[in-house]
């Protein structure tokens, strides 16, 4: 029995915890600190292995698609990929391919894409998938930091922003720097790709619509054709950290003369990825992404605005 005094000099009494029962609560709380241990060690591992899982199944999924796409080589009419420098240097650039298409005069700086079937996956028996699609116009480039400009000053909208970090912020209040002219913009979000859409007299892409415009009719896993050249886009390969300006890898365009369709920016479509939450699909990988990321089946759901996603608008052929 342990004694002590108080204020009066009074003699109080606290009985004193036996040994054996702290010793007991020690016991409980070691033990249920070792199952929490135990429970979050449980769930890094499940997590851990659902991401390598995913990781995993994604390369194989690339792996197969790049097999089944090599088995069917692009139509050397269609094709600006070459495999040898001096080969890819007599090839016609693709903007001098798409001029030799029939169809009528698109709208400046936008090509037209043709209505017909064009190859979109392969079913679990390896034969083709196709699917038919009315013809459209699509801009040859992704929307540049000059364009939604001219848009932020004609009708007040915001101008570009993080809506998180303002450390991912290129423009400067309604300035974007110099320099950065020709650049594709980013950190817009899908409403603001649309608001500039329907200002411009157009409307953004379906994810269908943007990938025949990406990969033509023959099933390609790149816009130029089947194999990842890392002189053809803008991805982590190039080790840029950021966006290059539009149309500066040619020999990366599309069969239709698209540029920038492989990294660069990923670019905000119409098609919904999520229907309760309304989010919608980006496609075609960024500067961020590696090879197996920029390909024209990529796909990826933003969310909101980010400094890797921009877009580029379509227009309806009459």
């Amino acid at each position: 029995m342990v004694k002590y005094w108080g204020a009066k000099g009074e003699e109080k009494k606290k009985k004193a915890i036996p040994v054996e029962e702290r010793e007991s609560y020690a016991g409980i709380i070691s033990t249920l600190i070792s199952l929490v241990l135990i429970a979050g060690l449980v769930y890094l591992g499940f997590y851990l292995n659902k991401r390598f899982s995913a990781a995993v199944s994604r390369k194989r999924e690339i792996e197969i698609e790049e097999k089944k796409v090599s088995k069917r080589g692009p139509r050397k009419e269609a094709s600006t990929y070459r495999t040898s420098t001096s080969t890819r240097r007599r090839a016609s650039t693709p903007s001098r391919t798409a001029k030799k298409r029939e169809g009528p005069e698109a709208p400046s700086q936008m090509v037209h894409v043709q209505a017909g079937e064009f190859i979109i996956g392969w079913d679990k028996e390896d034969k083709t998938v196709k699917i038919s699609m009315g013809a459209f116009y699509i801009d040859k480039y992704e929307v540049t930091n000059d364009d939604y400009k001219k848009f932020v000053d004609a009708t007040g909208h915001r101008a570009p922003k993080h809506p998180g970090k303002s450390e991912y912020n290129i423009w400067e209040g309604n300035n974007f720097p110099p320099g950065l002219a020709r650049h594709p913009v980013v950190n817009v979000s899908w409403a603001d790709a649309v608001a500039y859409a329907r200002w411009s007299g157009k409307r953004l892409p379906s994810e269908t619509e943007w990938e025949k415009a990406a990969r033509g009719t023959d099933g390609r896993l790149y816009p130029w054709g089947n194999r990842f050249e890392r002189n053809n886009c803008n991805s982590s390969e190039s080790k840029r950290r950021g966006t290059s300006p539009v149309g500066n890898y040619p020999y990366g365009a599309s069969p239709y003369g698209c540029f920038d369709m492989a990294g660069n920016a990923c670019e905000w479509t119409s098609t919904l990825y999520d229907t309760k939450h309304k989010w919608h699909l980006a496609c075609g990988g960024s500067w961020k992404d590696g090879g197996g990321r920029v390909t024209t089946v990529a796909r990826s759901n933003p969310i909101t605005a980010s400094p890797t996603v921009g877009f580029r608008c379509v227009k309806d052929a009459k």
